[in-house]
């Protein structure tokens, strides 16, 4: 069973072992050893030969292209700040002007056709035998890449903030189900949607203005191949209302949901059962620290697996991105987690 086999055997049932598919992104261009903003982030095949031979190295079961969270907010006119260690926005839109911009042309956007084109570069050297994850931002992670999520907060100040936010999320809708269409149309044999701030929202206001929108975005995309939602945080809150914001996530009935490190992988399998598979999510402080030790990163990886494993419906990653710097530590703790996850991630 190969790469891509192996990964979607794992959505719906109990695969032959558990796929290995830690998020890699600014390890693949050191691994390379290519500047992360200026070469990997803008040259697609960079891209895609630092990510193949960072997971060929590391028996890695899946290849991605996510780089950033700022593609389609570019296309919408946000500026893009080079200068930090990932590219971020320079400059955010106004919320009372967004009605009178135009939509955007995606394929007149340089940095959209860039991951197209990393996906179709991915496709075209391993499709078939590994699994393409493309990416795309969910709906309240997008409006706060296009206004700032403190402006986005500002707004339930008002009476009619349910209102206000899910109009900012209607008309962005589109043009998140186009760049994933495009990325499909190209070999993206799974989508990846990142929602970096959910869990600053909580799960009253997720309920109310972003899980219908986001189940529509999810509906579309799984009409063609599964979602991987990629929630940061410790999105396991309930409120006093008894709103369960782990069950509200899990009602957006993507395929796989990618839980932080702050998320209990007991609980929430429990909570979760059958609906999704579940990604996750050893602690990237313990693996991306010096004052942790190798028997701190064993313990915390036997823990992940241990937890993760029972009823299959599980692949194994850290809780985030895998930690990157030093180089030295970060491989070495990939390769750890990979020792264990094949020692004990057989069914």
């Amino acid at each position: 069973m190969n790469s891509l086999d192996l990964t979607l055997s794992a959505i719906k049932g109990i695969p032959e072992k558990i796929p290995f598919n830690p998020f890699i992104m600014h390890l693949a261009a050191s691994f390379l050893g290519v500047d992360y903003n200026r070469e990997y982030c803008k040259n697609p095949e960079i891209l895609a030969n630092a990510q193949i031979k960072c997971t060929n190295f590391f028996g890695i079961d899946h290849v991605n292209v996510s780089t950033d969270a700022y593609r389609e907010a570019n296309a919408w006119g946000v500026e893009i700040n080079w200068n930090s260690h990932t590219p971020v926005a320079k400059t955010y839109l106004k919320i009372d002007e967004f009605d009178s911009l135009e939509i955007p042309d995606l394929n007149s956007n340089k940095r959209i056709i860039n991951r197209v084109n990393a996906v179709k570069l991915l496709s075209e050297k391993v499709g078939g035998e590994q699994c393409i994850i493309g990416w795309i931002e969910a709906p309240f992670a997008e409006i706060c890449c296009l206004f700032d999520l403190v402006n986005v907060l500002m707004l339930c100040k008002n009476q009619d903030w349910e209102k206000r936010i899910r109009d900012l999320i209607n008309r962005i809708l589109p043009i998140q189900k186009e760049f994933a269409k495009m990325q499909i149309e190209v070999g993206a044999n799974i989508i990846g949607a990142g929602d970096s701030a959910i869990s600053q929202i909580g799960p009253m206001r997720y309920e109310k203005c972003c899980l219908k929108a986001t189940k529509e975005l999810f509906d579309e995309i799984q009409s063609k191949v599964p979602v991987l939602y990629h929630i940061c945080g410790d999105n396991s809150m309930i409120d006093k209302e008894g709103r369960d914001m782990l069950k509200l996530i899990s009602n957006t009935n993507a395929a796989i949901l990618d839980l932080d490190y702050q998320v209990d992988l007991k609980l929430a399998k429990e909570k979760i059962g059958t609906n999704n598979c579940i990604r996750g999510n050893t602690n990237t402080q313990i693996l991306g620290s010096t004052t942790y030790s190798i028997s701190d990163v064993i313990s915390e990886v036997e823990k992940t697996i241990e937890l993760g494993k029972p009823g299959g419906m599980f692949m194994y990653a850290a809780g985030c991105e895998w930690p990157w710097e030093p180089f030295s530590m970060a491989s070495r703790n990939l390769g750890i987690a990979k020792t264990l996850v094949e020692k004990f991630g057989k069914y």
